[in-house]
């Protein structure tokens, strides 16, 4: 089951600048909308884990682990260090990553980097912002 597209819309429609977080309230947000991302998918849980994992290109990254008596669910979000990893980054199942961009982002190789991923470019309270989903 994918979660992180519903995720990135939610990103988007709430029109959140996450660099203004501090980890403790990204992670509440993560958890917040995790659970109501699976709620409107008619799963209901008892319990959600964060763990953080190391990935060099990323500033920030967690796993997300959700469970029922019966499933579990996962999902992965982070934070990417730069723009130069993002043509290196590995697809994984589930994970949204997002990149605050700064104003040279805007040429040829940049975007071809792009090219085989889903992405999404928003301008986030005034924040240009990269998204990439899997």
């Amino acid at each position: 089951m994918k979660f992180s597209k519903p995720f990135k819309n939610q990103l988007i429609n709430n029109d959140l600048d996450l660099s203004s977080f501090d980890n403790k309230e990204l992670v509440e947000w993560l958890i917040s909308n995790f659970i109501n991302i699976l709620c409107d998918q008619k799963i209901f849980v008892s319990h959600v884990t964060h763990t953080p994992k190391e990935d060099a290109s990323y500033k920030t990254l967690f796993a997300l682990n959700a469970k029922n008596d019966n499933s579990s669910y996962e999902m992965e979000f982070g934070i990417i260090r730069n723009i130069k990893v993002v043509g290196k980054l590995q697809q994984h199942k589930n994970r949204l990553s997002i990149l605050m961009l700064n104003d040279d982002f805007y040429d040829s190789d940049n975007l071809n980097m792009l090219k085989n991923k889903n992405y999404n470019l928003s301008k986030i309270q005034s924040r240009n912002t990269l998204i990439i989903w899997d």
